[in-house]
């Protein structure tokens, strides 16, 4: 159980529900987010900005009525926190969509839902056939839901509550994309604000860095939000190739690199010194991992011809591919098949733990090795004593089997997922790219999905599983079960509660 401490605002008018308080606050963030994108639009005499306000201001209304009739229960048991996270997500998802619906933007629910979740989650899928007739409103809108899906809203609403109290901790390990958990300080309200400001800080500069590029302010603002949060939507159909900049092509390396690592690291690292950042084995590994990927694709890639520019776009591609992030500057679909197999490896592996980045996470891939190699050793000495490391950090053998037990689910649910893309009809490259780069929050794959295609070449059944697998990638698998598992356990309760009640009202 996790009790509440600090001033609890307990009334009879207020219901003590963790989901509906939580719903409540994130729902008026999405409104206001709303409202700033229906701004937008009436700046540049958009046709979009009465229906964005008026829809956020609804939004933000009803979630700061929700929110104020609700507060934190006094006791919050686990199994509440995960199903409070992964309704909020699905709530939100639900609420992404009203922009585009109401706007005309798309005409079937299935499509505004499919580009909220993509948002949300930072894949950055689209399901959007010509981007730049859209208006400039809903794209800061598109824009705005990846930024706030980055670092996650639910961190943010711990940031803002009044109090969550120790259960607050829960909620962000539970939101948070990677095996990581630590505490900045002693009071976790404060870790999130801390985590935030560190967000916000670097989209500052990465926007201050692309307006001096030659970007404009809006060009500027709405490629920060989605670079830092490695979710790559943009408001041009080419991408970043739009620009044809290598000084913008080089600050999105850099930008995209760094939001691939851990942002508890750089806040360290911001507040005494670097030197902890370039002893992480981790981050050593992703630097690695990212130059030799980079060099493959180079050689491999049969059409740079050795020229400078050539290895700026095996670089670009590689870092957009293994942060998740999914900007697009070459048409890497040329390339040949040992330079296209690299990012197929690269789809699902994800960067640092502590990130903004979706995959695996190159912790998990770093403790599943050590893990294997102990068991091979064990083979030839049975009683081998051996602990599993990661750096110089011991995993204890419980956490080792989760991760080795994550790592498993997510073999399934991207088999599984394959399986059922493919039986919609796509090709089986397609189906792979699809399932890898839906459970990765990637955005761009392979064959149908390559530089010049989008999730409209896969059916509506297809693009189901992929929604499906895009929430499952960004909470991590586990919070998700556990929260139906919860929901599916109650359900029957309440349908022998209300049937007890029935037969009483009878009586």
């Amino acid at each position: 159980m996790f009790g509440t401490h600090g001033e609890r605002l307990l009334s009879p008018d207020r219901r003590p529900t963790l989901t509906g308080h939580i719903v409540g606050l994130t729902l008026t963030v999405v409104g206001v987010g709303i409202v700033v994108a229906g701004i937008v639009d009436l700046v540049d005499a958009g046709p979009d900005a009465i229906v964005l306000l008026v829809t956020g201001i609804v939004m933000g209304a009803f979630g700061a009525a929700l929110w104020r009739s609700t507060v934190t229960p006094k006791q919050i048991r686990v199994l509440d926190v995960f199903t409070a996270v992964t309704v909020t997500w699905l709530i939100i998802a639900v609420a992404g969509a009203f922009p585009y619906i109401l706007t005309g933007h798309f005409d079937r629910w299935d499509d505004g839902l499919f580009e909220s979740i993509s948002g949300f989650t930072t894949t950055g899928a689209t399901v959007t056939p010509d981007i730049e007739s859209t208006s400039r409103g809903l794209l800061f809108w598109r824009s705005t839901t990846q930024w706030m899906g980055g670092m996650g809203v639910i961190v943010l609403v711990v940031a803002v509550l009044p109090t969550v109290g120790s259960g607050g901790m829960s909620l962000m390990q539970a939101e948070a994309p990677g095996p990581t958990g630590e505490r900045l300080t002693p009071r976790v309200r404060e870790t999130a604000r801390r985590l935030w400001a560190v967000y916000i800080g670097f989209t500052g500069v990465l926007a201050a860095a692309y307006f001096v590029a030659g970007m404009s302010i809006y060009d500027a603002v709405s490629h920060s939000f989605t670079t830092v949060s490695t979710g790559g939507f943009s408001p041009y159909q080419s991408s970043m190739g739009h620009f044809e900049s290598g000084a913008i092509q080089w600050i999105a390396i850099v930008g995209m690199f760094l939001a691939g690592g851990s942002f508890t690291l750089y806040y360290r690292a911001l507040r005494r010194d670097p030197k902890p950042l370039f002893r992480s084995t981790e981050f050593r590994v992703y630097l690695l991992v990212v130059l030799a990927a980079t060099m493959w694709a180079f050689v491999m890639s049969g059409t740079s011809g050795g020229r400078p520019e050539g290895f700026r776009d095996a670089l670009f591609t590689t870092v957009s591919t293994l942060t998740t992030t999914g900007y697009v500057t070459t048409p890497y679909g040329l390339w040949s098949q040992a330079a296209q197999s690299v990012l197929l490896i690269a789809l699902p592996i994800g960067a640092m733990a502590g990130s903004t980045a979706g995959g695996v996470k190159i912790l998990r891939v770093m403790a599943v090795s050590s893990f294997a190699h102990r068991e091979a050793l064990r083979h030839l000495h049975p009683r081998l004593v051996r602990p599993v490391r990661v750096g110089n950090g011991i995993l204890s053998d419980d956490v080792a089997g989760k991760v080795v037990g994550f790592l498993l689910l997510t073999l399934v649910i991207f088999g599984g997922g394959s399986f059922f893309i493919a039986a919609t009809g796509p090709d089986l490259i397609t189906s792979f790219s699809a399932s890898a780069t839906s459970l990765g929050n990637v955005g761009p794959g392979l064959g149908d999905l390559d530089h010049t295609g989008d999730f409209l070449a896969i059916p509506r059944a297809g693009r189901a599983v992929a929604m499906v697998q895009m929430l499952l990638g960004r909470l991590e698998i586990y919070p998700v079960i556990l929260a139906l598992s919860v929901i599916t356990l109650r359900l029957p309760r309440l349908g022998q509660t209300r049937r007890a009640r029935t037969r009483r009202e009878t009586i």
